[in-house]
């Protein structure tokens, strides 16, 4: 399935604001306007395009909507928006809209590849690069909390890797750390448990059956 990435025909952030997406539907609306560029076929279809974008990101529940699609089909990878300058700011903006995004989600009905994709893209290396040398510590700690209560939902294989970047992030960070491993660990145990309680069952059920034979 494809999905248009509204973000990148207003040529703003997915974390922009009402007012920035406004203000970006404005200059564009005005650039690619038909009277402006009349017999351009391109320029046209564009405005429609420009103009479809900003109903959809304009309106909360639509916008809301049309997130959820976009978790949904892990395919369309949320490219970098290299027109805008990344700060650790924005990346603390994102963290915590993708955490509040997850605690609205249905747990059981959640594809957990998107979300993981989602997170893997906030904490690419480039953007690794820019929070270490910005060395904004306190930053760093609330995009790494943000990031482990979005991480929560998703399975041992997905969060293995994940740890593996928020332990660089945190640094020397030791009380950080602690909890991104203590949560590794559960995820583990978690995991080791799903994948042997079969066998674990199977094998109480003969013990179980042994016993009552020998009894009988």
């Amino acid at each position: 399935m494809v999905i248009k990435d509204y973000y990148e025909i207003l040529e703003i952030h997915p974390g922009a604001s009402p007012a920035q997406i406004k203000k970006a539907y404005r200059k564009l609306a005005m650039r690619f306007h038909p009277d402006k560029n009349i017999g351009n076929p391109y320029v046209i279809r564009h405005f429609h395009e420009i103009q479809e974008a900003y109903e959809v990101l304009s309106n909360p529940v639509r916008r809301n909507e049309y997130h959820q699609k976009r978790w949904q089909y892990p395919e369309m990878n949320i490219r970098s928006h290299t027109n805008y300058e990344v700060t650790p700011e924005l990346l603390l903006q994102d963290a915590l809209k993708t955490e509040k995004y997850v605690q609205r989600l249905d747990v059981f009905r959640m594809n957990y590849a998107a979300l993981n994709v989602q997170l893997e893209q906030l904490l690419n290396d480039n953007h690794l690069n820019l929070l270490l040398d910005r060395q904004m510590v306190d930053t760093n700690e609330k995009i790494i909390k943000a990031v482990l209560n979005a991480a929560k939902p998703l399975p041992y294989r997905y969060y293995s890797a994940l740890s593996g970047k928020l332990v660089k992030l945190a640094g020397t960070g030791n009380d950080i750390i602690f909890i991104i491993y203590k949560q590794l660990q559960k995820k583990r145990k978690q995991y080791l448990w799903d994948k042997y309680k079969g066998i674990l069952m199977i094998s109480i059920a003969l013990v179980i059956c042994y016993l009552i034979y020998k009894i009988a």
